[in-house]
């Protein structure tokens, strides 16, 4: 076996113990000798978390992006780390350039960035900025093109490796995260998670040939069949249940799927396949490959800490794409068709290894890159990216509160996790009705956990005033799990409470606005428009609770806390009720200064003006 293994951890610990052994790992690596990196970062780094990984076309070399740290690591394919590169706040994906080159992209400081390596070491070889948050990158079969969607905007663009010129873009819609490109090149397929569809472009037009809307959220990663006439990808089913008991072990609130889009000249047709067995659901699907010529799918379940392998050319019960609440009994039982594969942590990216014997995994709480033989599978190894950093005692609770976070199997049956709703923190593009305010039917849009601790009270409705309590009361209510401990609760609120929005890339480099902009930040704080009253800086919100008229009989409470406006460029769907499904929308209906201060409505080029301004919070 070339691949060394870095650490081993221990396999007697039950499931409840992931983020211990997870702790362990980091430790066990802080004591292990590992060759010098070539180039440090300038900043003190304890958590790398690696989301997304990538193998060199010689076989030489794998690459991660590393959201927490903000780097690219380098490591060969027999387990010595060469190089970390600084690149930018939180890098999105990478993927493999030719023989020993990468392409890697920063969500937060919006930059494409070309790498090669050279004596073992990474180089920068070139940046675009693209703004808007770039989420993902997928390469054309040549390697001279990088498709990237852009989640802020709603648009997806081609960017010329060589001379580094930016496509015009091409609108998608709402929050477009994850692209694959067709072995020919001819095909991009780009997922956007507002609308939940696969939205299937013409490489050479640059046109949007067809659309292919379904019922979910939190779409993954998509990937082409060899032929190109399949695309397989990953999301979440929006059963649209209440969060009982009952309706979760059905399958009604959550579920995790896998999706397949089979191509035709006039479109494409759907199918889904139900991931969950019946009290052992699987949680948060991201990542996808495909392997064995198209025979095989792997699929990385974040949330239950797996690996799902799917063996396609032994058939499958596909059904509708939104068919099916738990998975046909005689395939969860079929151990050729389909098996789970333990990796603790939480395992998101997937490549395959340029002889298509191995499959690296990606896996964020564990900083490491996990080795897979997927014909088992069979867990081989893992390549840890921890350089020997020792964390803080705080440092420790902030990361066990992050795995609670992400963590499925603290909910019934492993159904969901807090992230599921809260994706990255935020919000997401659906409402759920939690059961958290006491009523039964009363639907609502999932609010950001930004600086949680500056923004109570919490809750739509205002009544939670300890944010402790309301993290107990939701690990409960919301999760349908046993209490937890009290260690559990200071470590998830001291994680949510560092979380913090993302800067906008509706401004400029330096922070400045646009003219457009500062009209409307003029128009937020005049009487006239009446916003400041409710959303004051710097986290536009406030305390006093709020009745604007836009509650109805079934609300057990009359009044509401006035959101954060922070990130709210990510948002897709307003007020508590998912009413307004634009920001104009809002400003010309239910949040019309004739309904809120009894002056005139806005005209049509200061509802322009004031969206700008909200773009930039």
């Amino acid at each position: 076996m070339v691949f060394r293994m870095v650490f081993q951890l221990p396999a007697a610990l039950p499931p409840s113990a992931h983020f211990p052994r997870a702790v362990l790992g980091v430790l066990l690596a802080a004591i292990l000798p590992l060759a010098t990196l070539a180039a440090e970062p300038a900043e003190r780094i304890v958590w790398r978390t690696p989301v997304s990984v990538a193998a060199s076309g010689d076989g030489q070399w794998l690459s991660t992006a590393n959201r927490a740290s903000g780097t690219v690591t380098l490591l060969s394919t027999t387990g010595t780390l060469a190089d970390e590169l600084a690149i930018g706040r939180r890098p999105g994906a990478i993927a493999a350039r030719g023989e020993s080159g990468f392409v890697a992209v920063t969500t937060e400081s919006g930059d494409l960035v070309v790498l090669a390596v050279k004596d073992g070491r990474l180089v920068e070889t070139g940046r675009a900025h693209l703004g808007f948050e770039p989420h993902d990158v997928a390469l054309s079969p040549d390697g001279a093109t990088a498709w990237v969607p852009l989640a802020a905007s709603g648009d997806v663009v081609a960017v010329d490796l060589a001379s580094l010129a930016v496509s015009e873009p091409i609108p998608t819609g709402p929050l477009p995260r994850y692209v694959a490109v067709s072995p020919d090149g001819t095909t991009v397929a780009v997922a956007c998670a507002a609308a939940a569809e696969i939205v299937v472009v013409d490489a050479s037009a640059r046109s949007v040939r067809s659309r292919h809307p379904f019922k979910g959220l939190n779409i993954g990663q998509p990937a082409f069949t060899p032929d190109g006439g399949t695309l397989y990808f990953t999301f979440t089913y929006d059963g649209g249940g209440f969060t009982s008991p009952g309706d979760i072990r059905r399958g009604w609130v959550t579920g995790s799927r896998l999706g397949k889009l089979e191509l035709q000249p006039d479109g494409g047709t759907l199918h889904g396949l139900t991931l969950d067995v019946s009290g052992r659901a699987v949680g948060d699907v991201l990542g996808l490959s495909i392997v064995d010529d198209g025979r095989t799918v792997l699929v990385a379940a974040g949330g239950t800490h797996e690996l799902l392998r799917f063996d396609v050319a032994a058939g499958l019960p596909w059904t509708q794409i939104s068919g099916a609440e738990v998975m046909d009994r005689a395939l969860s039982i079929d151990a050729k068709r389909f098996r789970r594969l333990e990796l603790d942590g939480r395992p998101l990216g997937l490549t395959v290894a340029a002889d298509r014997s191995r499959v690296f995994v990606a896996n964020a709480l564990l900083d490491a890159v996990q080795v897979v033989d997927p014909a088992g599978p069979e867990l081989q190894g893992a390549l840890t990216l921890s350089r020997g950093e020792v964390p803080t005692a705080d440092e420790i609770v902030i990361r066990r509160g992050e795995a609670i976070f992400h963590d499925a199997r603290r909910s019934l049956d492993q159904w969901y996790s807090c992230h599921t709703c809260h994706w990255e923190g935020g919000g997401n593009t659906v409402t759920f009705d939690t059961l958290n305010d006491g009523s039964v039917g009363t639907y609502k849009t999932v609010l950001p956990l930004w600086h949680l601790a500056d923004t109570g009270p919490w809750t739509w409705h205002g009544w939670q005033t300890d944010v402790r309590t309301a993290v107990r009361k939701s690990m409960i209510d919301t999760m349908q799990a046993p209490a937890p401990s009290d260690d559990d609760v200071t470590a998830l609120t001291a994680f949510l409470t560092r979380l913090e929005a993302p800067p906008s890339p509706f401004r400029a480099a330096d922070g400045s606005l646009s003219e457009a902009a500062e009209r409307g930040r003029t128009l937020f704080e005049s009487a006239r428009a009446g916003c400041s009253d409710c959303h004051t800086p710097p986290f536009y919100t406030s305390p006093a609770l709020q009745d604007v008229g836009l509650g109805k009989k079934e609300d057990r409470y009359p009044s509401y806390s006035p959101p954060t406006l922070l990130g709210g460029y990510r948002k897709t769907r307003w007020l508590h009720n998912a009413r307004a499904r634009s920001l104009e929308a809002l400003l010309a209906g239910p949040h019309s200064p004739e309904k809120l201060t009894g002056q005139p409505p806005l005209t049509e080029a200061e509802i322009d003006d004031l969206v700008a301004w909200l773009k930039t919070l």
